[in-house]
């Protein structure tokens, strides 16, 4: 610029646009948005929504000095590199994905995380017959100059044999070959990945960690094959482009108590119970219990009589602009319109399920299990389906359909208003109950909750006591 011309610079710094970028993702949310372009590359790929996801993996290696990730998901068009696939931004333009339900919209998934990791890059790519490699070196990022990236033509002797992408970074910021180095941050990215990936691992898509295959974190709720037994609340409606489809109900892995819990601080609590809220596949929260998803605001806060309730959200859209997420993609963006709408549809179902625990939380387990014997866990789609489907399911005003289980009248509930039995819970030393352990059963290692109650049975019986029918 001339040093007289009377105009103002407004071009970003390069260091400061690269370090803001970096700052607000964590390390493990950087690589699965890499796994996300993966995955977008395949929607990209398919000409219809049946898609054999078993045919498609992602493979991701890690250690203290390199990071690698190999796809067969399609590869980048040598075109789609040329004018947007390493820019720091995405194009009014760009109407790639206008078609299809990808996550992408910002365009700066890829750069992000490769920044966040390393100081050298190199992205070797194949699609039909383009084959080639981008390097981002450390003389380029540290430059001050937006200076353009070379594309390299590769032989077919090279190490892209299908379709596909392969990323190295080398370079690796000492804080991220530490993390790369942690077995416990290897085991958590693992879950993060079964949780955000979840519904394209149980269609058979596969990812793997240091050789290790992810494993799908299932969120499931109880539907009873009964058409009038009990099922789950289900809401569907279309607006402004997207799709909400919300489930919540109880949920497969913990219908009542376990055997085992002597008080309410025994209760394992399950992971999914609470709100997961998915956009286009993707799970942006899992097992939400706190404001966001509306615990205690109007409603009571999340406690361990909720445990069995799982509720699930579904945003779906071809125009990714419209989903409420964050850049990040592990996040939700609370003041977006579509979000709060269905935020209040979420807190009107849940007062039905709240109500219900509180209907039986003093009730002995067996008087609910029987209303449930019939049921299946199911997914949120296959949930959806047979509900609206199947049974009496409601238009209302706004176009939308609704099935409440309260209103159906298939909610099983107690018999009497006042609990039928109470629980007694007391804590002895454990030296103390194996010796009476040993004296009722002739072994000292019977479980506390049957010790007790055999010993409130016998002093009852001395009493005289009629047990109550």
């Amino acid at each position: 610029m001339a040093e007289n011309s009377n105009v103002a610079n407004a071009t970003p710094t390069k260091s400061f646009f690269v370090s803001m970028l970096t700052r607000d993702i964590s390390l493990a949310d950087a690589i699965l948005d890499l796994v996300d372009n993966c995955l977008d590359g395949v929607l990209r790929e398919s000409e219809d929504d049946k898609i054999d996801y078993s045919q498609y993996h992602v493979k991701i290696l890690l250690n203290k000095d390199r990071f690698n990730i190999v796809d067969n998901c399609g590869g980048i068009p040598v075109e789609i590199a040329k004018n947007y696939a390493f820019k720091l931004g995405r194009e009014i333009d760009d109407h790639r994905d206008s078609e299809k339900e990808t996550i992408g919209m910002y365009g700066i998934g890829m750069k992000r995380a490769l920044f966040k990791m390393g100081k050298d890059s190199i992205v070797k790519t194949m699609n039909g017959s383009d084959r080639y490699e981008v390097r981002i070196s450390s003389e380029w990022l540290h430059s001050k100059e937006w200076g353009v990236l070379p594309i390299k033509e590769l032989t077919e002797d090279d190490d892209l044999m299908v379709p596909g992408t392969i990323i190295h970074v080398d370079g690796l910021y000492d804080g991220v070959s530490k993390h790369f180095d942690n077995d416990h941050f290897v085991s958590e990215l693992k879950v993060a990945m079964g949780e955000h990936f979840t519904t394209f691992l149980e269609k058979g898509f596969k990812i793997y960690v240091n050789g290790e295959s992810v494993e799908p974190v299932l969120l499931e709720v109880l539907v009873s094959e009964n058409p009038e037994g009990p099922a789950p609340f289900v809401y569907r409606k279309e607006t402004d482009e997207v799709t909400v489809t919300m489930v919540i109900g109880l949920n497969s892995r913990k219908l009542i108590f376990d055997e085992d819990a002597e008080n309410l601080e025994d209760y394992k609590l399950p992971e999914t119970a609470g709100w997961t809220i998915f956009c286009n596949d993707r799970a942006v929260i899992v097992g939400d219990k706190s404001r966001i998803t509306g615990w205690g605001d109007n409603l009571p806060f999340y406690h361990a009589q909720f445990s069995i309730i799982t509720g699930m959200v579904e945003f779906s859209s071809n125009r990714a602009d419209k989903l409420p997420v964050t850049t990040t993609k592990r996040a939700l963006d609370t003041s977006s319109d579509i979000w709060l709408q269905t935020r209040t549809k979420m807190m009107e179902a849940m007062r039905v399920w709240i109500d219900y625990t509180n209907k039986w939380k003093n009730h002995p387990r067996e008087e609910q299990k029987q209303y449930w014997e019939d049921s299946k866990p199911m997914s949120l789609r296959d949930a959806t389906y047979i509900v609206l489907k199947e049974r009496k399911a409601k238009t209302l005003s706004d176009g939308s359909s609704e099935y409440n289980p309260r209103k159906n009248k298939v909610l099983p509930f107690p018999e009497k208003d006042k609990p039928s039995s109470r629980r007694i819970v007391f804590t002895r030393p454990l030296e103390e109950i194996k010796l009476v352990s040993e004296g009722l059963f002739d072994r000292d290692d019977e479980k506390p909750g049957i010790v007790g109650d055999q010993c409130f049975q016998r002093v009852f019986d001395e009493l005289g006591g009629t047990e109550v029918k």
